[in-house]
């Protein structure tokens, strides 16, 4: 949305600043750093116009007047922007290879949570699935040896956990059902986002966010908790890959760039491509542009036979109007939700922004009132004691 000089930044703006730094979004409502550039200044709506027509920005650089550094070092970053959204438009269409090398997600991941789906499941279907995959061995050891999980035998000696069956077994089946989609996504997050190390952290607080409001609000509504709960967490593996493929291809293409200016003798474009940092507004431009489509993307890979959500983010994805109770709606408002608990923490959104989006969610009967007393930021796990 391109915004009017004395427009006041949308939730979904601000959200979308918050999951990059809360600065941005402190500096957007002009709550610190008095006179520094506005954010109807900055140049997110450039980036988000890089995106609508590369060709028009390009010929627009060519026009671009060198006659300060701000300015060049402006027409530089287009021109390596320009080069990198051609690269991550043609890497986000491989979805085999994005799953597998970007992500570093099993073949086999949808049939892990296949097994999960199904009423019936049982420590012995889920074992050798995720036998196969040793980093989610090592998330689960971890996990059932914390001090929740921990036993003690009959001489009252803690327990060591060392297997995968054991482990599975301690943790049980419900605790599973929630521990493991956000493993998933963990193995997903992007790790290294300098200049820009909120990333992770906040976008891990998002999606469980999201997860938990959509699992109370399907069991509210009478849907699915745990196809609501994999929906809310899964549908942020399109942000993960964007965020992943976007500092991977800029750390790549300034190489390269720097390389050529070399060999070229280009010592001012040279300078300027060593002052170019990742760029905020152009990574939130590409997240609005291209994740939800990734995820959908994503989870019709995955070809899940017992857990239908890859229709219900499809429909997210391009924006279809959802009907009451159903999981597309589920997200809608988990996510409108969360993007509100979030900002309000940090006080950066009034009531007088918040009622309206409420009233356009359409929440649930009481629903608003339950999410008001829970916790929707800490998974909740409990002790398994079943058979032991």
């Amino acid at each position: 949305m391109t915004m009017g000089a004395t427009t006041s930044p949308t939730i979904d703006d601000r959200i979308e600043n918050l999951l990059i730094s809360p600065e941005r979004v402190f500096e957007m409502l002009g709550k610190r750093r008095v006179g520094e550039v506005s954010f109807e200044q900055s140049e997110q709506g450039d980036a988000r116009r890089l995106l609508l027509n590369v060709e028009k920005i390009a010929i627009e650089n060519k026009r671009l007047q060198e006659k300060t550094e701000a300015s060049y070092l402006e027409s530089v970053s287009h021109q390596l922007h320009e080069v990198l959204l051609g690269e991550l438009t043609e890497q986000l269409s491989a979805t085999d290879e994005l799953v597998q090398t970007v992500l570093n997600l099993p073949e086999n991941i949808g049939e892990l949570l296949d097994a999960l789906a199904v009423k019936a499941c049982s420590v012995s279907k889920l074992e050798p699935i995720a036998a196969t995959m040793p980093w989610l061995y090592d998330e689960l050891i971890v996990i059932v040896n914390t001090p929740q999980f921990r036993r003690k035998d009959s001489r009252g000696r803690i327990i060591i956990v060392e297997t995968l069956r054991t482990a599975l077994s301690f943790l049980g089946i419900e605790n599973l059902r929630t521990l493991i989609p956000s493993l998933i996504l963990k193995r997903a997050m992007p790790q290294i986002t300098d200049p820009h190390p909120h990333i992770k952290q906040k976008l891990t607080q998002y999606a469980t966010g999201v997860a938990l409001t959509a699992k109370r609000i399907a069991s509210i509504s009478g849907g699915s908790k745990n196809e609501a709960y994999a929906l809310g967490v899964l549908s942020n593996l399109g942000r993960c890959a964007v965020t992943r493929l976007y500092f991977k291809l800029f750390d790549k293409i300034q190489l390269h760039l720097l390389q050529e200016c070399q060999k070229d003798k280009e010592q001012k474009r040279h300078e300027a491509l060593l002052k170019i940092v990742p760029s905020a507004n152009h990574l939130i431009a590409m997240q609005q542009e291209f994740a939800d489509a990734v995820s959908a993307d994503i989870l019709e890979w995955m070809h899940l036979k017992r857990l239908p959500i890859a229709s219900a983010m499809r429909a997210c994805a391009n924006k279809t109007p959802a009907e009451r109770g159903t999981l597309c709606k589920a997200l809608y408002q988990s996510r409108t939700y969360t993007q509100i608990r979030m900002l309000h923490q940090l006080k950066l959104v009034e009531m007088k922004d918040v009622k309206p989006l409420f009233n356009e969610q359409k929440f649930p009967n009481g629903a608003l009132e339950k999410l008001k007393s829970i916790d929707i930021f800490t998974l909740q796990l409990v002790k398994n004691e079943e058979n032991h």
